[in-house]
């Protein structure tokens, strides 16, 4: 018999009433965030917290060891106050010198400087007066992972592979890649509006980074000296003195580029002059220690929290409550975890300041009040899945039941696991199981007396293995129940949906089912074919109970260790 025949979706219309816990509104005040998407994700960045510090702190260290074994850098500056000087032809006497006026100078001028300075021709005259091509410090590095894999292909592949270079080229490649490394550690920029220029540069010791600093300004004033005494040398009249003037600056500038000493000489023969020379560094500039550790462990936040986001984009099991009511339309009603020792069949009544106790009560008082006028309501507690909790649930809630009611009747219907004969009559000498395999429909529920108030049906005779065929939809069984229906309150411990289909043979026949989920196990999915595949069957579902999984383990294995 098949009891699936037709798909639904848990808000499609049905004919009759078929309503449940979703018509009363169980939100508990302060809980609004939690219907928004941030809510959930911050919920979820709140159950991954730890994983997330960890890798906060392993960014964090990868930028520990970066700086580690980074080769430290350290950077100097001077500044090159940019001065024109009145240029007076040769032979001009006092009155011309006094007459004549200091060209302006634009900011356009003050730019051009600034490439004059980087030009390849100024750094070019301090690579070669100083050798650097042979320094390894400017060196070329050896091929990196993706040069040497590239250089490997090309020697498998002929055609690809480049000519061999000469001894003549191969230097002359050297010779630039070196000068290329070191015009990259050169930098010029202008403060602010104001025509002074600092250059500075990147050394590896603090004495590197001063010398090349003040020999990189020096050549530029040298430069300036040469151009001035290039348009001296071109005038009509050409003095001595000028000349004798000229040669002692170009002689100053050469040994401050030999050097990297600026002296106190004056160059009045340059429109510029230097007025801070580059001192050694105290300190390193790089690497950064406290940016690159910042960045460390901002990437690692950022990082974290975005795949967490990802995650949980695609993250279908229940989270929380909130999810629950709007993935799937349904109230949901969240039973906290028990935290006043180990969980027992009995917690709920032995523990009735409990927050697992006083959910319970709530509970029972929705369920009662869904049962409309009739005085017995017949419920039957449903699990997607194993070790959903369903079991400790079904015990404590009939406890509560019959604490308040005369007269309550719990029924073990799990034939298969029957974890709760194994802890209220495990020497029952008939079970729910001799009741489907009869051929008699008069027979009647093999009851035990648990207390003055609460009965039980234990689902297998004691010693005994259920028989795989046995089913919960036979006539005997639906004969003996609708005998018992409305004379008592009765509570059903039904067989998980994903083990067997016996709870669409009978739901029809109760007040409701409330479907029991586990916090952080059971998927959305589940919940959804779990309410169209008892809808399909005219099943009343009431609402769906958030479990604690850690609990129902625990639960599950108590109750087998007291059996055996």
């Amino acid at each position: 018999m098949n009891y699936t025949t037709k798909i639904l979706r848990p808000d499609d219309s049905h004919d009759g009433p078929l309503a449940g816990l979703d018509r009363i509104d169980l939100g508990e005040p302060g809980h609004e965030s939690e219907t928004t998407l941030i809510g959930d994700l911050i919920a979820a960045i709140r159950r991954h917290a730890q994983a997330l510090a960890l890798w906060v702190l392993l960014c964090t260290a990868a930028g520990i060891a970066y700086v580690a074994i980074t080769q430290p850098e350290f950077v100097a500056a001077a500044q090159i106050a940019l001065e024109p000087r009145v240029r007076l032809p040769p032979g001009a006497d006092a009155a011309a010198a006094a007459a004549a006026t200091v060209p302006a100078l634009d900011s356009a001028q003050a730019e051009s400087q600034v490439q004059v300075i980087r030009s390849a021709r100024n750094l070019r005259y301090v690579f070669d007066t100083l050798g650097l091509d042979a320094d390894p410090a400017y060196a070329a590095k050896g091929p990196s992972l993706l040069g040497r894999t590239v250089g490997l292909l090309s020697a498998l592949v002929p055609f690809l592979s480049a000519p061999p270079l000469s001894p003549e080229e191969a230097a002359m490649r050297a010779r630039e890649i070196a000068f290329q490394n070191f015009s990259d550690r050169v930098q010029v920029k202008r403060l602010g509006q104001s025509y002074v220029l600092e250059v500075s540069f990147r050394g590896l010791t603090p004495r590197d980074a001063a010398r090349l600093t003040n020999t990189i300004a020096a050549a530029y004033i040298r430069d300036q000296v040469l151009v001035r005494a290039a348009s001296d040398q071109r005038g009509t009249e050409f003095l001595q003195g000028r000349i004798a003037l000229i040669q002692a600056q170009k002689k100053a500038a050469d040994e401050a580029v030999a050097t990297g000493v600026i002296t106190d000489f004056q160059f009045p023969d340059s429109d510029a002059r230097i007025v801070g020379a580059a001192l050694r560094p105290l300190a390193a500039a790089y690497p950064q220690t406290k940016l690159i550790l910042l960045l460390g462990a901002v990437f690692g936040l950022v990082s974290g929290v975005g795949c967490i986001a990802v995650l949980h984009s695609f993250d279908r099991t229940v989270r929380s409550p909130a999810q629950i009511r709007r993935m799937l339309g349904i109230d949901c009603f969240p039973v906290p975890r028990y935290r006043e020792g180990r969980l027992t069949e009995t917690s709920a009544l032995g523990r009735p300041e409990s927050d697992f106790a006083l959910a319970l009560r709530r509970l029972r008082t929705v369920l009662f009040a869904v049962g409309g006028e009739d005085r017995y309501i017949t419920i039957g507690l449903l699990a997607c899945h194993a070790e959903a909790g369903c079991t400790a649930l079904s015990a404590n809630l009939a406890c509560l039941l019959s604490a308040s009611s005369d007269r309550v009747l719990l029924v073990d219907a799990d034939l298969r696991e029957p974890e709760l004969t194994r802890r209220f009559a495990p020497r029952a000498a008939d079970g729910l199981e001799g009741l489907v395999l009869s051929p008699a429909n008069g027979a009647e529920l093999p009851e035990v007396a648990l207390a003055a108030s609460l009965s039980f049906v234990p689902a297998v005779a004691a010693g005994r293995t259920a028989n795989p065929n046995a089913f919960l939809g036979a006539h005997a069984m639906r004969a003996a129940l609708a005998r018992v229906n409305g004379k008592r309150d009765i509570l059903l411990d039904l067989p998980p949906l994903d083990a067997s289909s016996d709870a669409q043979a009978i739901g029809h026949m109760l007040t409701g089912i409330v479907l029991v989920a586990s916090l952080n196990r059971t998927k959305l999915d589940q919940l959804s074919d779990a309410i169209r595949a008892l809808h399909s069957a005219r099943c009343r579902v009431l609402g769906i109970v958030l479990n604690d999984p850690v609990q129902a383990r625990r639960a599950r294995r108590h109750v087998r260790a007291s059996a055996s």
